[in-house]
């Protein structure tokens, strides 16, 4: 994929790529089919590749072969070329001659690079625009404090025989501190307490709104009276990449990244009046107080709806952050790849009669309410989709249909999966099932 950023350089895209992250592979591969003797080593196939390091053009013979008989023929264009180049040294102006005659060939081969799609540069879906460099190679520096809790034990399957699991949607965000990003040192560094992290980095199992951990605590109630087990873990189960949104550490890292965009004063109005029809308070992305604004915020909903605003092709334009780069950043690199809808990170026993912790001692810097914990958190060695995990909640979506008649959609089985928090007893069938999904 790097090679692809070269070639706009040679006027060979349409598309600019970021030339903080450019690579000169491409165009030096280019140039090489000017060089004497270059149409030589076209032709008899080793001519670099234009798409991947190390590997080679095919040969005019390989060509010939395969049907590419207009390869083929600049091929031999080239080799004319190098007649003429080699002639020049007697007669110089045939040396123009010759390296106009391998010109056909290059662009034909520099014609098949193309720019990375928004799928490659962020096969996860973090942004909803386009970036410019791929997440997977995006320089930040994040340290991470998990390096001073203890490690999750990972367990096999069989050692949940027995429980019952909770389903809890968290998102993906790691512990540990946001210091720079795609070049940018951070004025003010950003901590992030959040993620499954915080059941390591705190006495507690689980933070949220007082709602959500009432609710939660609750559901388990109910879990342990209609199954008669006592033995309740709340199951991790991740979230989207943009469920980050909702933190007060997201809104910081993107404050710090709109300090050094360049958004003219009519643009920033512009935004700034969107953001108002529904905040009325919101003081500005152009204003010093926007990072305490939105930490002030008590609902997540709010944050999350002007970052998710700001993550549109019309403000990219207008150079407002990428947004997705921010999310990505302060993800916990162990769930940057996990697919949507996972369970196996992280099973936690709950203390479930001693209700909700409404002033925690470590208190979670976005959400207001804990849920005690009985036990230390494990893992399993990989993860379960969820709709294998929680079999008999799944069942019960069999056949479910839209209001059109068709098929419901995964996205609304995850709505409905969350609207309705499941549970499932972990039985022999369902361990047996992970064991074979973990390879035990």
């Amino acid at each position: 994929m790097n090679q692809f950023r070269g070639a706009y350089q040679q006027g060979l895209l349409a598309e600019p790529m970021d030339m903080a992250s450019f690579d000169p592979y491409a165009p030096l591969a280019t140039g090489l089919m000017f060089a004497p003797g270059s149409g030589v080593a076209d032709a008899a196939g080793y001519a670099p590749s234009m798409t991947t390091a190390g590997e080679y053009e095919p040969s005019m013979m390989a060509n010939i072969g395969s049907g590419q008989y207009m390869d083929a023929g600049l091929q031999g264009l080239g080799l004319l070329g190098d007649a003429f180049m080699a002639a020049g040294t007697v007669v110089p102006p045939l040396i123009p001659v010759g390296a106009a005659m391998k010109a056909p060939r290059a662009a034909k081969v520099a014609g098949r690079i193309k720019p990375p799609t928004k799928t490659e540069l962020d096969p996860m879906g973090y942004s909803k625009i386009k970036l410019d460099e791929p997440l997977a190679e995006m320089q930040y520096d994040f340290e991470p404090m998990s390096l001073l809790f203890p490690d999750r034990k990972i367990v096999k399957p069989e050692s949940l025989l027995g429980k019952v699991a909770l389903f809890g949607a968290g998102d993906r965000s790691g512990v540990g501190t946001l210091k720079s990003l795609s070049g940018q040192v951070f004025d003010e560094p950003v901590s992030a307490l959040g993620g499954r992290d915080y059941q390591l980095a705190t006495p507690y199992a689980w933070a949220s709104d007082e709602g959500v951990i009432s609710g939660l605590l609750a559901r388990a109630k109910k879990a342990q009276e209609e199954t008669g087990i006592e033995d309740v873990v709340l199951a991790h189960s991740t979230m989207n990449p943009t469920a980050v949104d909702f933190t007060d550490f997201n809104s910081a890292a993107v404050a710090e990244m709109l300090k050094v965009s360049k958004i003219t004063k009519k643009d920033a109005k512009q935004f700034d009046d969107e953001i108002k029809k529904s905040f009325p308070s919101f003081p500005g992305v152009k204003s010093p107080k926007f990072r305490e604004w939105m930490k002030s915020q008590k609902s997540g909903k709010t944050r999350a709806t002007i970052i998710k605003e700001m993550d549109k092709d019309l403000w990219r334009s207008k150079g407002f952050p990428m947004v997705g780069k921010a999310r990505y950043a302060l993800t916990e690199k162990a769930q940057q790849d996990v697919p949507t809808f996972q369970t196996g990170l992280s099973f936690i026993p709950i203390d479930v009669a001693s209700g909700a912790v409404k002033s925690p001692i470590m208190p979670h810097s976005t959400y207001s309410t804990a849920m005690r914990r009985a036990g230390d958190p494990v893992q399993l060695s990989g993860t379960i989709p969820n709709e294998i995990f929680y079999r008999d909640f799944f069942k019960t979506l069999e056949g479910a249909t839209t209001k059109s008649g068709a098929p419901q959609p995964a996205s609304m089985k995850q709505y409905t999966t969350r609207l309705n928090n499941p549970y499932q007893i972990v039985d022999q069938e369902l361990v047996d099932t992970m064991s074979g999904l973990l390879g035990y």
